[in-house]
């Protein structure tokens, strides 16, 4: 088992509560109604995240001292003080179960008006409701304002606390140990259904709370990344890209090329030049650049040497979600080209793709990083050329 870092929690609450109402503050709210896994978890620290698909499982009630009500699939009949050591989790109330919210829509709202009217709200921020849902809310309570803050939350959550950085890096470090026992393993005749299982297979020894992402793209062209159960051959390259949440609910989220045999010298010249260019985005990366900056810096060394660009972002934030903001995009893609800051948690994953006798392959590293005052500082460790290539 992995030895995850003991933070002290109730200071991480206390930074991200005062970090919440001064958000309800500036907006004006006395409560807020959540149902996305990522923000419950920030929040009030209850853990929401059963299955992949149930962003919408869960809603939660929470005021601007804190004190929450939570609705979710697991209980038949209100539990009060369900998490002794989250105390501030007044109870627990049902849901039906394993369904979207939007299956029993007159039962949802007539459960979470029920607490909104008990708790006297007046001004209420919400996030992800099914816009029939947020209808039935304001028709049940016509006194009461809704404003939508999910845009806000994810704003709030981009720089982090130091204890926020330390599980983001655990969770980093135990990703790295999953890419390692992959690459490892490869050999000729397995599928990439097996290289996902041993990564797999180690993060939940790990101890890992949830695995977020499974995908390997072998002998496959730039955007099918998915295991179809293809056999490695001599010489293969792949890339897998995986991620895990951690304990405490912080992600990590990367990828690693791995070759099997000798492959072609046109492809590990490829693979040799896609590293420089990572070395030369993660140098570039520092407070105030922009995300439109990085973009062309990185793609435009791979163009300048024959090679594809990253079809899609170069990077994103990595935090209570695998994928977060800031979006590290082209300016004329994004809304905000943003800027780093310090205690951004990010992840950087350029791609690129040659043609070789009339096969495509796909190459790509990712990893995590903090932005730091000089620059960017690595919590997983990117491949060398010499880790990657099996003789």
């Amino acid at each position: 088992m992995f030895a995850w870092p003991e933070v002290d929690r109730a200071v991480l609450r206390a930074h991200r509560h005062a970090r919440v109402r001064a958000l309800m503050d500036e907006r004006g709210l006395d409560h807020l109604l959540l149902t996305g896994p990522d923000h419950i978890r920030y929040v009030t620290d209850y853990r929401a995240q059963i299955i992949s698909e149930a962003h919408d499982w869960f809603a939660v009630v929470v005021d601007g001292e804190g004190e929450a009500d939570v609705f979710g699939p697991s209980v038949g009949e209100t539990v009060l003080a369900p998490v002794p050591e989250l105390p501030l989790v007044r109870a627990e109330h049902p849901l039906p179960s394993w369904c979207p919210a939007i299956g029993h829509p007159e039962f949802w709202v007539s459960s979470v008006a029920r607490e909104l009217t008990r708790r006297g709200a007046r001004h209420v921020g919400y996030e992800g409701l099914d816009p029939a849902l947020l209808e039935g809310l304001r028709a049940a309570l016509p006194s009461v304002a809704f404003v939508g803050v999910g845009l806000d939350l994810f704003l709030t959550r981009q720089v982090k606390h130091p204890l926020e950085v330390e599980l983001v890096e655990a969770a980093a470090r135990v990703n790295a140990g999953a890419m390692q026992r992959a690459l490892e393993v490869a050999e000729v005749g397995m599928t990439d259904h097996d290289l996902l299982a041993a990564a797999n297979a180690y993060a939940q020894s790990m101890g890992a709370e949830f695995l977020s992402h499974s995908v390997c793209n072998l002998r496959k062209g730039s955007g099918d990344w998915f295991a179809h159960g293809a056999e490695i051959r001599e010489g293969d390259a792949f890339f897998f890209d995986i991620g895990c949440y951690g304990v405490g609910g912080y992600a990590s989220d990367a990828a690693r090329t791995g070759f099997v045999g000798e492959p072609p010298a046109v492809v590990v010249k490829a693979y040799e030049t896609l590293l420089e260019a990572y070395g030369e985005l993660v140098a570039a990366a520092r407070p105030g650049v922009r995300a439109s900056e990085l973009v062309a810096r990185v793609n435009g060394f791979l163009r300048g040497r024959g090679l594809g660009e990253t079809p899609y972002s170069i990077g994103h934030g990595v935090g209570l979600r695998g994928c977060e903001l800031p979006t590290l995009h082209r300016s004329e893609l994004l809304d905000r080209d943003a800027a780093l800051v310090e205690g951004m948690t990010i992840a950087l994953e350029p791609e690129t793709s040659l043609e070789v006798d009339g096969q495509v392959i796909v190459l790509k590293v990712e990893d995590n990083f903090v932005v730091e005052s000089n620059g960017l500082r690595r919590l997983t460790e990117a491949p060398t050329l010499e880790q990657v290539v099996r003789a």
